[in-house]
This record gives structure tokens, sequence and C-alpha cells, in this order.
């Protein structure tokens, strides 16, 4: 039985539920029935009432708002303050409340959900410290561009700023990782407010959003409500690049004779793989992604020689470098991309975005493109395939170099000798974890040292990997592959996390159980905050401080909490391991010893 299922059925009329309220209509004043009682006196009561035709209570309009948006899940921790949304949600059984341990884990699996699906994830929290805990996790959608919606409730509007319990200020503290912060103090206000955040997260380039709610707007008395269809109030018709700068990115692009095609994740935002892959394949041109940018073409496509960041291949490296010309399409060329601007590049540059802010931001460019990534590529490709015909020859030496680099750099990354060492090599992992990601694969990678490592992975379907880097936010790992999981049922999720960000996460094993989301946890464990561990070894003369940990049994722990999993130290046994986990049908988490010596900020990619 449903939690609250016999509550529910004594609300709507019990034989001895009708018979108390008869009894206590006999006893009541006037015939007027029981009067509520009002913990917060002067204050009028709740209505309980069944509402008017047309109008539904404050919170149920919350709900019905998400509803009509289609949304399926809401992630997060009640509190006092939501219980009034809380309730209305009971009665919907077309929104699923996925309750996890910590307010982050419910504002990752949010982002996860919105870089998946492309529909914002919503996420909720109470006043202050349940609002605070989302902040970091929402950081990180706003650096990598995920519509997410926000809700947080806050305490009534005459006792905010008086000392309350839990006062916060939740517009100033989200508003520089927002892309709208809103506080709505009245009830009649909601349904306008819900459906603007859901437009503002969605159109242009997707971020977050947060609605702070009043309490008393929440639990408010009826409102007018007019069930209006999302198509209704707002539009996500892409711009449409004007046909001059479609003309000028030809021309710069004409004469080039190593031209370079750079994805970022407006290309995976735009859908962009099919027309990213036709222009590569009609030029003969390499293509390198940003880390965000992964998965933005298929990893195993000929063309896709990986992607450039901090850490990536010395190939990505190199192409960026001798290019001379690059086409940057949903890429900012942000620091993470361009290890902090440093990398020297051409100023032949042609940018391609949606957001005329992001164009020439941080280089110069020749062309700038104000438009969607794949009508661009498409309608571009047509005039410079025809003005390109001199430097085909150079183009194809210039590929053909490319993809001799490339296997030399396998060979080098992926040596034979790593089949049986010990401790086990990270790129090892990497090695068995590739061969295990197929098309049905979504590859979920934490922050850190692991997430570096993925760069390594070969993902096969476009926009099935995800991994936090603008804002580099810990613990994204492990509640993300939940949510990818529950969007996404039908298939594989394997995520990969150190084991740093592991223990600030660790609670929400419980929650993939609990909700019955099976995947593959695989915990690159160096007994470390071993990126940290590295660079201090690296840059301060070998020594290290406050970065190691004891040796934990995360094993145990899955099992502890109803998974299941296993330790492996042999390097031959990953495989089998791996295997195991993708068919176990459970949450299902590896411990990996790796060798943390294979430093990273010695570039060994």
């Amino acid at each position: 039985m449903r939690p609250g299922a016999r509550w529910r059925c004594r609300h709507k009329g019990t034989k001895n539920d009708f018979r108390k309220r008869f009894f206590l209509l006999r006893l009541s004043p006037m015939g007027q029935g029981p009067q509520p009682s009002n913990k917060h006196a002067g204050e009028p009561p709740m209505t309980t009432s069944q509402p008017a035709p047309g109008k539904i209570s404050a919170a149920r309009a919350v709900v019905q708002c998400l509803k009509l948006e289609g949304v399926e899940f809401i992630f997060g921790v009640p509190g006092g303050q939501t219980l009034s949304i809380m309730d209305a949600l009971f009665d919907e059984p077309g929104i699923r409340f996925i309750t996890t341990r910590d307010e982050r884990a419910a504002a990752h699996m949010a982002d996860a959900y919105g870089r998946l699906t492309g529909k914002p994830g919503v996420c909720l929290a109470t006043t202050g410290p349940g609002a605070t805990n989302l902040l970091t996790a929402v950081g990180g959608a706003h650096r990598d561009s995920s519509p997410v919606v926000v809700i947080t409730c806050n305490n009534r509007r005459r006792h905010i700023g008086q000392d309350d319990n839990q006062d916060a200020d939740h517009v100033t503290l989200f508003r520089q990782f927002t892309k709208l912060s809103r506080f709505v103090p009245d009830s009649e206000g909601i349904p306008q407010a819900v459906r603007e955040s859901f437009r503002v997260a969605t159109t242009g380039n997707p971020g977050p959003v947060l609605l702070d709610f009043a309490r008393d707007a929440v639990e408010g008395g009826e409102i007018a409500f007019e069930p209006i269809k999302p198509e209704k109030y707002r539009f996500n018709d892409r711009p449409v690049a004007p046909e001059a700068s479609i003309a000028a990115a030809a021309r710069a692009l004409a004469n080039a004779k190593k031209p370079v095609l750079w994805l970022g994740r407006g290309a995976i935002i735009a859908k962009a793989s099919e027309a990213a892959i036709a222009f590569a394949e009609a030029l003969g041109i390499p293509i390198v992604t940003t880390f965000n940018g992964i998965s933005a073409v298929p990893g195993d496509h000929d063309l896709c020689f990986g992607p450039r960041s901090r850490f990536g291949t010395k190939v990505s490296k190199h192409l960026l470098q001798e290019a001379d010309c690059i086409l940057a399409v949903g890429n900012s060329m942000n620091a993470a991309s361009t290890s902090r601007w440093t990398l020297p590049i051409t100023r032949n540059i042609v940018q391609v975005d949606l957001d005329p802010a992001i164009i020439g931001r941080n280089y110069p460019v020749e062309v700038g493109v104000i438009g969607d990534a794949a009508d661009a590529l498409s309608r571009i490709l047509d005039p410079v395939r025809g003005r390109a015909t001199a430097t085909a020859g150079a183009r194809a030496d210039w590929l053909a170099t490319a993809k001799r680099m490339r296997e030399d750099w396998r060979k080098d990354v992926f040596q034979p000798s790593y089949a049986t060492s010990m401790p086990i090599k990270p790129q090892w992992v990497m090695k068995v974890l590739g061969d295990a990601v197929d098309a049905n694969t979504v590859v979920v990678a934490d922050a850190g040292n692991p997430g570096v490592w993925t760069h390594m992975l070969p993902i096969k379907t476009p926009g099935a990997y995800m991994k936090p880097v603008g804002f580099g936010n810990m613990a994204f790992g492990l509640p993300a592959a939940i949510a990818a999981k529950l969007a996404q049922p039908g298939k594989d999720v394997i995520a990969i996390v150190g084991d740093g960000s592991l223990g600030m996460s660790m609670g929400d094993m419980e929650t993939a159980v609990r909700e019955k989301a099976p995947f593959t946890l695989v915990v690159m464990n160096d007994m470390a905050y071993g990126n940290i561990k590295q660079e201090e070894l690296h840059f301060h003369g070998q020594r290290y401080i406050g970065v190691d940990f004891g040796d934990v049994d995360y094993t145990g722990i899955a099992k502890c909490m109803g998974g299941n999993g296993e330790k492996v130290t042999n390097p031959g046994e990953l495989a089998d391991a791996v295997a195991r986990g993708k068919a176990s049908g459970q949450f299902y988490l590896i411990d990996v010893r790796i060798d943390g010596s294979e430093n990273v900020w010695k570039d060994p990619m």
C-alpha cells in the first residue's frame, strides 16, 4: 500500500469519519461544525473545503502548473514550509517525489535530468539551510547550461527579516547562480511565476531559475486558475543566423588548409550531431570537443579526436594549436577549454552561438554567427564546399597526420603492461569501461581525477555523457546517475566517481536502492582527494597535507544499504566485475583500487 493511502481513504470519508463529523457538528455552536484550530494567532484558518469552479488552492496551483509542464519528478527534502505543496503532490500521481538524503543531491539530480532530457529538472527545499544546501549544485547547473527549476519555500512574509527560524534571503543568495531569482509573495502570482520560471529556464541559453515562495503564499486560500498549455506562453524556436554571417563564415573557412571543428555543450543542446558529422565528412576535417562537449558527436567516429580542456588528449591540443581556422560551435572558449586562455590558437576563428554575448567574449573572432548550431552548420557547408576545392589536398594531408597522431596516442596511453599492473592503472579502468560502453549507455562522471580520465571513453550516443565542468562541483556522480536512470530506465547507466566525491554523497546509495534505480557505480579509489594530492606533489616540492583518507569498505556500505558490489584489486578481474554490475539489475558498487601515482598534472594524456 502506498504510504498514506489509509489516511487518504479516511480523508475522503469512511463510515467512522462521517460519524465523527456528525458528532462534532451537533456539539458546535450555531450548527457551524467544528472550528479548525489556529496555532498562528491572528491568522485566518487554512482553507480545507473543496475548491469552487475555476478556483483551486494555492499549493494545488503550483502542482498543476508543474503537471502541465510535463514534470515527472521532483527531487528534494521536505520541510515545514513546503508541506502544503507536498500535500498537494499527494493527490497528483503523475509526479513522483524523490526524497534525497541531502538537498545538494536533489539539485544534482535536477541538473542531471535537465542535461539528459533537455527538460527542466525540478528540485525542492525548505527555507534557510535547506535552500543553502542546494547552492553548490545549482551553481554547477548554471555554469554548464542545464535547465533547472529550483523551488524553495520561505517563512511568512511578515516574519522574513525578523529573526524567524531558518531566516534567509534566498533571492540574493541564488542570484549569482541563476538566470532568474524571484520571490513570490502572494498566492495570486503563483501561476504566472511558475510559468515564467520554465520559460526562462528553457529559452535561449538554458539554466537554473529560483522560485522562492512565501509560506503564506502557498498556504493561501483558493485562487483563480486557468490551465494553460506551455506552448501558449513560451516558444522555443531557435534564432536563425542572418545570411550575411553565413556567407562571411564560408569565406573565412574557404582557404583554410588546417581547419578544426571545435564543438561545445551548445552543440549538444542544439542536437547538432548529425549536422556536425555531415560538415566534417564533407570537408574532411577533424572534430575536437570541449569536456562539456563530449558526446556532441559519437566518440568512436573516425573524425572525432577527443576533448580539449585543461586535461585532454595531446592530439586535440596539437590540432587546436596548429589549426589555421577554428570553427567553434556552441563553445564559449572559456578557461576550462583553453588552460585559462594560455592555449595559443589562430585569430581566424568563426564562432557560432545562440547567445550574442558569448561571441568574441574570450577570443577575438573573424566572424560571429548568431543562431542555432545545427542550422548554421548545415547552411555554411554548401558555400564553403564550393569555395574550398583548392585546399582539399592540404586538408586531406592534415587529417591523415591527425589520424597517425591519434593512433600513436592510443598506443602510448593504453600500454599492454597495464593489463597486469597493480595497483590498477586509471588508464586500464578507462580501457575496460570503454569496451563496456555501448550505444545504450549513459556515462556520468564526477569532478576530480575520475572525470579527467573519462576523456578517454568513446561515448557512442550523442548527449549520453555528463560531468560537472564549469563549477567543478564534487558529489555529482552518484545522485546524477540516479536521476539518469529514473529519466531513462531503458538505458544502462555507469557512474565513475572518486572516493572523495563518494564520501560527500554516500547517503544517497540508499536513495538508489529505495527508488529502484539500478546502475553501476565505479569508484576509482586512491584513498585520497587524489587530484589535489597530485597537484601538491607536482607544484609544491613533493610534499602534501590534508588529503589522505582511511581504508573504507565502500562495498560493505553499499550492501548494508540494500545494494550489491565487489572490490577489485586485480586488473584482470575488472571487466567481469563491470559485466556483473550491468547484469545485476541492482545498484552495484565496484571499488577499484587505482594507482594514485599516475599524476594528471604531469599531462600523461
